[in-house]
């Protein structure tokens, strides 16, 4: 449900002499001051300066460089993308003003504008970029460290967020000891789980399975025994699309590929404690040996590599698992299956579990943007206080924000900054937090966004089914999620998430190579040894020589 740009536009690499030449930028309004904001200023001004939601006396103006699509914006009148509800409020709150010095509505156009303003240096006081921008930018010493500046004025609030991700997101930020961008956050909890039909188990008097072999015989169950009660063979097992497998993604065989401990495309700690990629190893060969197998036994559907709608066969009211995130109720296959059959009752069940009795998932990338300021900027930690003023106005924390949403529907990205924070668990949190308020029958207890989910919840529980958005809603918020915080779950940590050198020219064949390699085998249309003839030429293709470049990465740091 995130989005990330990592697309690298080539006019950096070819420019990166140029940027390796300059310095400090040098816009107008630096004074030598800093990060500390030192340099014969009153301890008055400096603790202005450090207080996290500190007002400045005379306004700050900090000169943004955007991305934002402005279509299907209906802003009041007299309102900009650049001067709204949202910059207003946080200029009231700490007297500083958003400029744009320059906006771009699609995101090749940012690329490339980025490519040009880092190859001049004619950088604005604060843009946010991917990460293999950031390491140009270091390199080029174009940005402030913003290591001080973390300390004193970030907020205890996005430093609460950062914390939850235990160090996986601010490293990423950080070199040489130095916290050189504030990052991104992209929440957990969003792995594949099992949904299934609860009203054709019941129908088949079958258990919730929890094992593979036990959702194996269920899908066997669902495919002969008529569960719909239509009297014709016309049911399905499992649906599945020509990726396989991708976090955060509906259909894919993640769970499946968890009971051998294998993940698909991911950077994982080998024996040896060195990074290894996870589509290679052997245990990826026993899960796609099990996958061609049901494949072939008819579990699978035989069309599922060619079909150009993969929801057709739940929406249609003809399959009852889907592997999916705890959003997958939103997905409108949902409310199209109980059009087809009005008796349908969803289940999600953190399933199959291995023989230790866990799911295993990968971690997601927990991070993907970073907000960075050019250096020489008079005032980076003003740039910090918008921050903090708009993180608690995004997520309802400040109750005079919440005033900002009444009646209102305006997307997120007008606030200042696209930079999404939250608790690593945030999923979760939200769930146990419904629940609380559920059990004492008391919504006062939550925040107005979280009310709204409350409202929908108790709306589908005195009327079940009777509004379609309260319905799925209350699957995934209520019920899904609860799957987010489940002891079965044993999460694998992902060693490395960002590009090399050799990935940046190679990948994508390499990709390619993968996706049709795993497809002609589950498909059979390659045996089983084919597998090992595939990890020879991914080596030879480029892979030993990336991997080689991505030990060497996470040795240097």
């Amino acid at each position: 449900m995130k989005k990330k740009w990592l697309v690298m536009v080539p006019v950096l690499a070819l420019l990166m002499t140029t940027l390796a030449a300059c310095g400090s930028g040098d816009k107008a309004g630096s004074n030598g001051t800093g990060a500390n904001g030192e340099g014969g200023q009153t301890s008055e001004v400096n603790q202005l300066v450090k207080d996290p939601f500190g007002k400045y006396e005379e306004p700050v103006t900090v000169n943004i460089g955007k991305l934002i699509n402005t279509q299907g914006i209906n802003l009041p009148d007299g309102d900009t993308v650049e001067d709204n509800q949202f910059t207003r409020y946080v200029e009231s709150r700490v007297n500083v003003k958003i400029k744009h010095e320059w906006q771009v509505e699609r995101p090749d156009s940012y690329q490339q504008k980025l490519g040009v303003i880092m190859a001049g240096r004619d950088l604005p006081d604060a843009f946010i970029v991917n990460e293999q921008q950031l390491k140009q930018l270091v390199e080029a010493d174009l940005i402030e460290d913003l290591t001080s500046i973390y300390e004193t004025t970030i907020s205890d609030t996005i430093k609460k967020f950062y914390d939850s991700y235990d160090g996986r997101v601010l490293s990423r930020a950080t070199f040489d000891g130095k916290l050189m961008a504030f990052p991104s956050t992209n929440i957990g909890g969003e792995h594949s789980i099992t949904w299934l039909r609860k009203d054709w188990l019941d129908n088949l008097n079958l258990e919730v399975p929890q094992t593979l072999d036990e959702l194996l015989n269920v899908a066997r169950a669902f495919i002969e025994q008529d569960p719909d009660k239509n009297g014709q063979k016309d049911t399905y097992g499992f649906s599945g699309v020509p990726e396989i497998a991708k976090y955060n993604m509906i259909h894919g065989f993640d769970p499946i590929l968890g009971v051998f401990g294998a993940y698909k495309g991911q950077w994982v700690a080998g024996e040896d404690g060195s990074a290894v990629y996870s589509s290679v190893q052997p245990q990826m060969k026993e899960a796609l040996a099990k996958l061609q197998e049901m494949y072939k036994d008819g579990l699978i559907d035989k069309e599922f590599a060619v079909r150009k709608d993969p929801n057709e066969l739940v929406a249609s009211g003809r399959a009852g698992i889907v592997f999916g995130p705890w959003w997958t109720s939103y997905s409108p296959m949902f409310p199209d299956s109980f059009a087809s059959d009005s008796k349908v009752e969803w289940l999600p069940v953190t399933a199959p579990l291995d023989e230790n009795g866990k799911l295993k998932v990968h971690r997601q990338d927990p991070t993907g943007d970073f907000l960075v300021i050019r250096k020489g900027f008079e005032h980076p930690e003003a740039i910090a206080k918008a921050l903090n003023v708009q993180t608690e106005g995004l997520r309802m924390l400040d109750p005079e924000a919440t005033k900002l949403y009444d009646g209102k529907k305006m997307p997120w990205h007008l606030w200042p900054f696209t930079l999404q924070l939250n608790d690593e668990d945030n999923i979760y949190q939200i769930n146990q937090q419904l629940v609380e308020a559920w059990d004492k029958k008391d919504p006062s207890i939550l925040n107005d966004e979280y009310k709204l989910m409350y409202d929908k919840v108790k709306r589908n529980m005195e009327n079940p089914k009777k509004d379609m958005n309260d319905w799925v809603e209350t699957l995934a918020r209520f019920v899904a999620s609860k799957e987010a915080g489940s002891e079965n779950l044993h999460k694998e940590d992902v060693v490395f998430f960002g590009q090399t050198d050799a990935m940046e020219l190679k990948w994508a064949v390499l990709k390619k190579m993968e996706d049709e390699a795993f497809l002609k085998i589950i498909m059979g249309e390659e045996p089983i040894e084919r597998f090992d003839s595939f990890v020879t030429e991914w080596n030879k293709a480029g892979g030993e020589q990336i991997t080689k470049e991505v030990n060497e990465e996470l040795a240097s740091k």
